[in-house]
């Protein structure tokens, strides 16, 4: 009799063990469920409803004048409580628009100029019908701005309506979802949930980029790069060609590897390069002769008093260096003006090189930008009598030799 309450005893606890196994098993599971939910939604409550924004970023090269421009998104109704077609019982959202000044200046990083507005709380004012799980879906309206290039990203957004406690007939905004149908960049993965929390969040991403098509003007009224020459002291030497490295390098936000023109001016004419200035491949145009630079790619170019080269057809945000080879008995300085501001002066040191630019090069802006190159030769002092000097140094002489004889006389007659 006790062996076989003490069977029944096992059974019993190896009943209960699994049971309480399972139970386990099912709350793990349903815990990981809830977990999973909530990682992808973002909640509120009936007093502090959840909220959305659209959050624009619109991206330029450093130096580019924000342009002024609108950007629309539509929010588009899908389903409600898994009822799609076209819902009657679901609350238009209407277009969200988004507007850029050329006040607007933001912030730059690594050469791209980027700005980030935002739309107030899409759902403001929205009065729901009936608690419910409502769908729509997000995109930009692509515009035909020039330049602008818009954001391919669509994003489904669903939105949990509970029933009030407080105001039972006024259904509030539990919780909202937002997964990513269309990626806006690299960083995003198709599939994954986003934070659309205005102000915070900002995971209902848009972002455009606007690059500038380069102005190809006439070289001898307009450049968008003058490099020049001069050369000082009174025994420089004026037909001295003095070596230049110049390299140019494009925005980061321009895909191609583009190619520049630079023509070798004297004044406000285009002349034909000698090898003296340049010994590879010279082309021509309407405006003259001129060289091919490849952005990322230095040059090498010789220019001699009076000389500049202009560069034309760049975007703006490229970004130069350049290095003046080391002359000897001469002094460099460079002079520097960016966007039409006020020149920065480098200085020098006699027989060493000078370079502008470098580290940290030099950014092309939409108003004028130069550096203009000094040398300064040496002071001489000369160890000889200078012929143009002779006529007033024999005048001396005389007027010396007159005043020693007009003594000698004078003490002769006294004695």
């Amino acid at each position: 009799m006790t062996q076989r309450k003490i069977k029944m005893n096992k059974k019993r606890n190896i009943s209960i063990k699994a049971f309480l196994t399972l139970a386990l098993t099912i709350a793990m599971c349903l815990g990981s469920m809830a977990t999973a939910f909530a990682a992808g939604e973002i909640t509120g409550t009936e007093a502090a409803p959840a909220q959305a924004a659209i959050t624009k970023v619109l991206q330029m090269p450093e130096g580019t004048v924000t342009p002024a421009s609108s950007f629309t998104f539509t929010v588009t109704s899908k389903s409600v409580n898994g009822n799609t077609g076209t819902p009657t019982n679901m609350p238009v959202i209407g277009s969200q628009t988004i507007n850029f000044s050329s006040t607007d200046t933001g912030s730059a990083t690594s050469g791209i100029k980027s700005i980030t507005k935002e739309t107030p709380n899409i759902f403001a004012g929205v009065t729901w019908p009936h608690a419910g799980e409502y769908v729509y879906t997000i995109a930009e309206t692509a515009g035909s701005a020039t330049d602008m290039t818009y954001s391919p990203a669509t994003y489904e957004m669903t939105v949990y309506v509970k029933n009030g406690v407080t105001n039972p007939t006024t259904p509030y905004i539990y919780a909202i979802g937002t997964e990513i149908i269309t990626a806006d960049n690299s960083t995003q993965t198709v599939g994954t949930k986003v934070d659309p929390t205005p102000l915070t969040g900002h995971g209902l991403l848009f972002t455009n980029t606007y690059i500038e098509t380069p102005t190809v003007v006439d070289p001898t009224l307009s450049d968008a790069l003058s490099i020049s020459k001069t050369v000082a002291g009174d025994y420089g030497d004026q037909t001295k060609y003095f070596p230049f490295t110049v390299t140019l390098n494009k925005p980061s936000l321009v895909a191609s590897t583009p190619t520049y023109k630079v023509y070798v001016m004297e004044g406000t004419t285009v002349v034909t390069p000698t090898s003296a200035n340049y010994a590879g491949t010279i082309s021509t145009d309407t405006y003259g002769s001129y060289i091919t630079v490849t952005a990322g790619t230095p040059i090498n170019i010789n220019l001699k008093h009076g000389q500049r080269l202009a560069f034309i057809g760049m975007h703006v945000g490229t970004t130069y260096s350049v290095t003046e080879a080391a002359a000897t008995d001469y002094t460099p300085s460079a002079s520097v003006v960016v966007n039409g501001g006020s020149a920065a002066v480098t200085n020098g040191t006699v027989n060493t090189a000078l370079s502008i630019g470098s580290p940290t090069a030099i950014i092309l802006y939409a108003n004028a930008n130069s550096a203009a190159f000094t040398n300064t030769y040496k002071n001489v002092t000369p160890t000889g009598i200078a012929l143009n000097n002779l006529p007033f140094i024999m005048i001396i002489v005389l007027a010396v030799g007159a005043f020693a004889a007009f003594i000698v006389v004078k003490s002769r007659k006294r004695a």
